[in-house]
């Protein structure tokens, strides 16, 4: 019979001791607690909530392909919408392009700005382009076209590549890539500075 008193007397106490510290707990977390500060809450974005109604757009949007003999490209911006006007245009954001040039070389392309044209399947990148390949190159410009379907850019405007020793400027460039191969060609006051 002793077996069966200290049992009961065991849960009779867990019953009480077990609601006790819980609120002994609750009530030390609200003592010790401290008021909340207005500068250390999260923040909330600014969004033009009108703006977001009356347009399309998708955020950090990526495409990716490969052209036609098989290089790999591909494309990540902040944002991406159609144009109301023609539903083939898309205008991007914020924009970093990667090319394959060739099995060991690799470019990368950044700009403000750009436009995807679908029927012409090109991109076009405004505002401060620059491009880095991964043998050294970097080229500045203030547009740049891509094609999309075949290796082929072009900027039509004032240009400077900068590689190890050498700095050429020329007011427009072409790149294609006919079988595997990238061949650049500079018209326009083309001017090379090399230091070896």
């Amino acid at each position: 019979m002793a077996a069966p008193n200290r049992y009961s007397r065991i849960v009779s106490w867990v019953k009480l001791a077990l609601p006790l510290i819980a609120l002994a707990l609750l009530s030390t977390m609200f003592l010790f607690s401290r008021t909340p500060d207005p500068e250390a809450a999260l923040p909330f974005a600014t969004v033009d909530i009108d703006e977001l109604l009356r347009e399309q757009r998708l955020s950090q949007p990526r495409f990716a392909g490969t052209l036609e003999d098989g290089r790999a490209v591909t494309l990540v911006a902040a944002s991406a919408a159609p144009e109301p006007a023609n539903p083939n245009r898309i205008r991007l954001t914020e924009i970093e392009a990667r090319v394959t040039v060739t099995d060991e070389n690799r470019m990368v392309v950044s700009a403000g700005n750009g436009e995807i044209d679908l029927a012409a399947r090109a991109l076009s990148l405004d505002g401060q382009v620059s491009a880095a390949t991964t043998s050294g190159l970097s080229l500045d410009t203030a547009r740049l076209i891509v094609s999309m379907d075949r290796m082929r850019l072009s900027a039509p405007g004032r240009i400077e590549i900068v590689a190890e020793g050498a700095t050429l400027t020329a007011g427009a460039m072409e790149m294609t890539g006919p079988e595997g191969g990238a061949f650049l060609s500079f018209t326009g006051g083309v001017r090379l500075i090399y230091d070896p």
